[in-house]
Order: structure tokens, then C-alpha cells, then sequence
């Protein structure tokens, strides 16, 4: 291990010295108007200029959701939009990793406010999980001006083999358990409001072109994607998508996982080590 000298440290102390911090915390989402009677105390609250109270009174979750991370109020088409998939995504079912590490530290008797932090630490994984929706974005992003065809010879395109339980040929596409995601398929065809149409989410319909191009080869849209392709399309930044899919999913991680906590421990299998498979 290497030995830092005097010199070495008078260097270092000056460049932290060069440091110039702010007085406080800056947020330019959240403005709190003190009381006249209490500094201390928040008389009124605005979220990025608009009255909280008013927005209880007007707007709908969502809005205001979409308000927190765009900064503006979006058009009605773009609420229903992020409601459907906020419906498709509530439950990710008893299979995702997310959900089962819920449910085993639910009928392990874990305690019942660590269920939630437990399956979203899962959630945020590369593997159909939060991180993996980062990542389809930039690969959309990337690719939406681009054709197809071209986009494809890019990729590792064969017919997986049906055993391998699933392939990811890029983020938020690819097949479970050897064949094509026949559910993701129903959401996105459920996902556009009724008085649009799909040419009018540019996203969307490239990465729906782009999934059938898919089909041949087992393969297609999974559900990361589709998130993907939905926050492109409301201004969502792919940072602040990996803690808004975490959000939209909690609520099923959640239920599982306390719907386990009034079972016997027995109700659940317990793996024998040859089961356990461990990997790097």
C-alpha cells in the first residue's frame, strides 16, 4: 500500500479546502411559504409553482405524479397513458424475484415494514427489474431514428434454445421461459387512449415495430420495455425511471409479501441444496 507524504497531504487538504458549500439544501421542485407566526412552521406548499391544496382539489394523482417529475402539468392523453400502466404493472405476479423475495421474508416472519424495502432492493436489479428499464431507454433513445433492419444486425439474433428459461437480445426485449411475453403483447395493445393514435407516441410505435421484428426469432416485447417506451414518451429521465418502475410495482411486492405473514412458514417450499443453484 502506497505511503502519502507531507507535500502529498498539504496538496489534498487544499483542494478540499477549495471546496465552497451551500448555506442549505436547494430544491427547485418544492417551496414551502412560512407561516408568519412560525418560520419554522410552512404556511402554504407549492410543487414546481402550483398550490398543493389547489392540486388536491383539481388534479389527480397521476397528474401530479407526472407534475413532481416533468416539472409541468401533462395533457390528459399522457395521464391515461401512465394509468394503464400503472394498472398492468401493480402486481408483477408470484414469480417475479421481486415479489418471491417479499413473500419468503413475509412467511419467514420478517418484519412486516422491511417487506417492501426487501423486494424493491430485488426490483432494482439488471433482470427485468428497474435497472434494466434505465437501460432500455438509452437503447431506444439511441435507436429511435434509426431503421430497424439496421438496428438488428447489431444484435445477436439466433432462436434461443427453449431451455435456457429466458433471453434478453437487448434491454426490455427478449422471451420468458423460451417463448414471446403473450401478456406484455396485451398491454401494449391496451396501452394507447382511445381518441389517439399510436403514430402520435413515436416510442412506443417504434419499439412495437421493433418487437414484431422479434417474433420470428421467439422473441419480443417484455415488460422493462414497455416501461421504457411509456417513460420516453412522457419526458421521464432514465435516472428518474428506475425509482418511478420501483413505484409503480410496490404495490404488488407489498401485497404478496404481507399476504404471506398470516401463513405458517411451512407454506412455502423449503429447497434442498441440490435445488440451490449459485452464479457468479
Amino acid at each position: 500500500m502506497g505511503k502519502t507524504n507531507s507535500h502529498d497531504k498539504n496538496k489534498q487538504s487544499q483542494v478540499k479546502n477549495d471546496f465552497v458549500y451551500a448555506n442549505k439544501a436547494q430544491t427547485s421542485i418544492y417551496l414551502e411559504q412560512p407561516s408568519v407566526n412560525n418560520p419554522y412552521i410552512a404556511q402554504n406548499n407549492f410543487l414546481h409553482g402550483y398550490d398543493v391544496t389547489e392540486l388536491m382539489q383539481k388534479q389527480s394523482f397521476v397528474s401530479v405524479l407526472l407534475l413532481l417529475f416533468t416539472g409541468e402539468l401533462p395533457h390528459k392523453n399522457k395521464v391515461v397513458l401512465l394509468e394503464r400502466l400503472m394498472v398492468a404493472l401493480i402486481n408483477l405476479g408470484p414469480r417475479h424475484p421481486a415479489v418471491k423475495a417479499s413473500m419468503v421474508a413475509g412467511v419467514s416472519k420478517a418484519n412486516v415494514e422491511h417487506l417492501l424495502p426487501i423486494g424493491l432492493s430485488v426490483l432494482g436489479g439488471e433482470s427485468n427489474g428497474a435497472k434494466e428499464v434505465e437501460k432500455s431507454m438509452l437503447f431506444l433513445q439511441s435507436n429511435i431514428n434509426q431503421p430497424i433492419n439496421k438496428v438488428l444486425e447489431n444484435l445477436p439474433l439466433k432462436t434461443p434454445d427453449n431451455n435456457l428459461g429466458e433471453f434478453h437480445i437487448c434491454p426490455g426485449f427478449g422471451n420468458q421461459y423460451g417463448s414471446v411475453d403473450e401478456f406484455s403483447i396485451k398491454i401494449v395493445d391496451s396501452l394507447i387512449p382511445e381518441d389517439t393514435n399510436i403514430e402520435d407516441f413515436a416510442y412506443i410505435l417504434w419499439a412495437q415495430r421493433f418487437a414484431k421484428s422479434l417474433y420470428q426469432y421467439n422473441m419480443g416485447w417484455l415488460k422493462t420495455g414497455i416501461a421504457a417506451a411509456v417513460f420516453c414518451e412522457l419526458g421521464i429521465g432514465a435516472r428518474e425511471a428506475v425509482g418511478l418502475f420501483q413505484l409503480v410495482c410496490a404495490p404488488g411486492v407489498f401485497a404478496h409479501g404481507v399476504e404471506q405473514t398470516h401463513k405458517p412458514i411451512t407454506a412455502i417450499p423449503m429447497l434442498s441444496d441440490e435445488q440451490h443453484i449459485y452464479t457468479p
